[in-house]
């Protein structure tokens, strides 16, 4: 089932990416200033900071307690791990949007969706590569695949 094997390689990726707290919080700063284009930013620096420090830390949580769920579902309840791996990512994205969103204080989803995108996509886009190249990230993806299991073949 490679369907559910690249959403679980997603899962990883994005928990890998997300847990990091003190590098998301940066991430996200740099996500809004991004979307946000070459227009002045409507609020301080300061408050810039507080807010990707809150959407940063509820990012972290959420993650980390989906990935918790993920685990629970796959592994101790023994429901066919492939499924399982599509809600978790899939009733992810949609709450994160939210975390964004609400942090933020943005009177469109899609914009919070375009900053969650940037604030994962780069890392990602960056970290896959040197992966492949050099193996740099196999540490925290090994970490991430503990908790996710391997969809079953079929």
């Amino acid at each position: 089932m490679e369907l559910f094997a690249f959403f679980r390689d997603t899962l990883a990726w994005i928990a890998t990416i997300t847990v990091l707290l003190p590098l998301n919080i940066p991430m996200l700063a740099l996500a809004y200033r991004i979307q946000n284009g070459p227009k002045p930013l409507d609020m301080e620096p300061a408050e810039l900071w507080s807010r990707a420090g809150g959407a940063g830390v509820c990012l972290a949580a959420l993650c980390a307690a989906f990935v918790y769920l993920d685990y629970l579902l796959a592994d101790a309840a023994e429901l066919p791990p492939g499924p399982i791996h599509l809600l978790i990512l899939f009733g992810y994205v949609p709450a994160a949007v939210w975390i964004v969103f609400v942090f933020f204080a943005y009177s469109d989803l899609f914009d919070a969706l375009s900053v969650l995108v940037i604030d994962l996509g780069l890392p990602i886009f960056v970290l896959f590569f040197l992966n492949a190249i050099f193996g740099l990230w196999k540490w925290a993806l090994n970490f991430a695949y503990d908790w996710l299991k391997e969809p079953l073949a079929t």
